[in-house]
């Protein structure tokens, strides 16, 4: 009797052990699955994301995610043609097209979606968390840098990034400074030409806005200042340009055909165009295209540093 006691008893501490045991399993379980998903507010939008992202898939922002060190895994042809990122930054990444179709996506795996286009996020939030940025709704540069830090759980790479866009930003301002342009009182604009349509931009709309205010510190006229603040781009005729006149002008176009150049040719022909205190200055910084389009961090850093030379070459 003693003996069957025995090993009832010895059953029940072995039970009640796996038990103990099981538990202990199951709170390390549900600790590790708290800490799989986290949930970020973006656009005045609650999501649940991945506590750090592996297979990022993006359509705009791809430049800002690999300039914290994101593993993007897909991105569209757009994204991926910046002369500002390496060979070794898009090794690996798959070329999507102009847009994210959902079976392309699909195969990558993706964790996480990041993207400026709206209905990708109705499209795509089936395979994965979609992050919606509307364009040009970042904030200056070193915003955009602690938004996606923010977004991708790389608060410090961010920190890190804007120390060191800082530590330029002064180094080119000196330069500057040196061959007698001071930023703090000069006025910039920035002038879009895209199928013979005129266009002014804000200073979060691309076309080495970023690189111009937040970086440099020039500053915006009162009229292209209200763009800015508005919906960021506008339209303008040509009877109209003096409205929107700056100490320098930086004009790029969008439109590289033979169609694009002869609209390029006519405005610069223009009486107009041809009485405004900058273009009479040859105050007038003309760089390509695809070098003053992107406005992610690592664009806006290099841009820096091209339009200084630029600068400096046309003051003296």
């Amino acid at each position: 009797m003693k003996q069957i006691k025995s090993i009832i008893s010895g059953a029940v501490i072995a039970m009640v052990g796996m038990l103990v045991l099981a538990g202990c399993g199951s709170t390390s379980k549900s600790n590790a699955s708290k800490e799989v998903t986290r949930t970020v507010t973006v656009n005045k939008r609650q999501i649940k994301i991945p506590v750090h992202p592996k297979r990022i898939v993006t359509n705009v922002y791809t430049g800002d995610v690999l300039s914290l060190g994101g593993h993007v895994v897909g991105a569209t042809s757009t994204d991926l043609a910046s002369p500002f990122l390496t060979q070794q930054q898009t090794s690996g990444i798959k070329n999507l097209g102009l847009t994210l179709k959902p079976e392309a996506v699909l195969k990558l795996k993706p964790d996480l979606i990041v993207t400026s286009n709206e209905a990708d996020v109705k499209a795509l939030k089936k395979i994965a968390p979609v992050v919606y940025v509307p364009y040009g709704t970042t904030g200056n540069i070193k915003q955009t840098a602690t938004k996606f830090g923010g977004i991708l759980n790389r608060q410090q790479q961010a920190k890190s990034w804007n120390q060191k866009f800082e530590q330029l930003a002064a180094k080119q301002d000196a330069r500057l400074k040196k061959a007698g342009i001071d930023p703090a009182n000069t006025s910039v604009g920035m002038y879009d030409l895209q199928n013979g349509k005129l266009f002014v931009d804000g200073s979060t709309w691309g076309r080495g806005g970023q690189a111009l205010t937040t970086g440099l510190g020039f500053q915006l006229p009162k009229n292209i200042q209200q763009i800015s603040n508005g919906a960021g781009y506008q339209q303008v005729s040509l009877e109209s340009l003096n409205k929107y006149s700056a100490d320098w002008l930086f004009f790029t176009n969008t439109t590289q055909t033979k169609k694009g150049e002869a609209a390029v040719s006519d405005l610069k022909s223009n009486t107009v165009w041809k009485s405004l205190p900058a273009v009479k200055a040859e105050h007038v910084v003309s760089l390509p295209f695809n070098k003053m389009y992107y406005f992610d961090p690592t664009a806006v850093y290099q841009q820096m540093t091209l339009i200084t030379n630029q600068m400096i070459v046309q003051a003296h």
